[in-house]
């Protein structure tokens, strides 16, 4: 048995001048919801007859910035990690469609070292003249920290087809969301958080389609 998918209809939008906005800048725009989503394309789809499919592709270039910072001293080991998360989901007519919240992004960097430090000295004891001896003790020395930092920016396109099922006759809207995770945190307009990913070029595009299954 073969099985075949059939487009009857189409709609679409794009942002071409990374417009998207999301994350620490939506928030400050007050475009985030309180659970960090903020609405980043949306279009309308206008169908008629029986109930139908649609196949939603949801197109985004993505940009993650992390950073990390280590500071040791003496031999010890220190290591930090930082993370940042960009998901997205689509919604039907107010209905969140198959299969819900997708990863467009994710990046997770640890950085660690083990650091001698910097000796840090002052010959402090003086002769009888007052004048330094040239004679520099231990107990003259600190030990002050190294430090080794790692900032990463990259940026990659993505894309998703996201499914709705059963879709009746009628004018429909179409949305995507996006979301920002960064350390772990959710960034919505409640936290204190600054952007460390943002959304370039995207595309949404919806098809209207029905199966036809035939035995060969």
């Amino acid at each position: 048995m073969t099985s075949s998918i059939y487009a009857d209809n189409s709609a679409s939008s794009f942002t071409s001048d990374g417009t998207a906005v999301f994350g620490a800048v939506a928030n400050r725009a007050e475009l985030a919801a309180t659970d960090g989503y903020t609405k980043v394309l949306s279009t309308e789809l206008k169908n008629s007859g029986t109930p139908k499919d649609l196949v939603i592709g949801l197109s985004f270039e993505t940009t993650l910035f992390t950073e990390t910072v280590v500071r040791s001293k003496g031999g010890s080991k220190s290591s930090a990690t930082a993370n940042a998360t960009i998901e997205m989901k689509v919604y039907v007519d107010g209905e969140m469609v198959e299969p819900g919240e997708v990863v467009f992004d994710r990046r997770e960097q640890t950085l660690f070292a083990s650091l001698g430090g910097v000796l840090d000295c002052v010959d402090e004891v003086e002769d009888d003249t007052g004048v330094p001896n040239g004679i520099i003790g231990f107990d003259e020395c600190n030990l002050t920290d190294e430090e080794i930092g790692l900032i990463l920016d990259t940026t990659a396109a993505h894309s998703f087809n996201f499914l709705a099922y059963d879709i009746g006759s009628g004018s429909h809207t179409i949305d995507a969301y996006a979301k920002l995770t960064w350390n772990d945190e959710v960034v919505t307009p409640e936290a204190n958080s600054s952007a460390s990913a943002s959304l370039g070029k995207g595309t949404l595009t919806v098809w209207e389609v029905h199966g036809s299954n035939s035995v060969e």
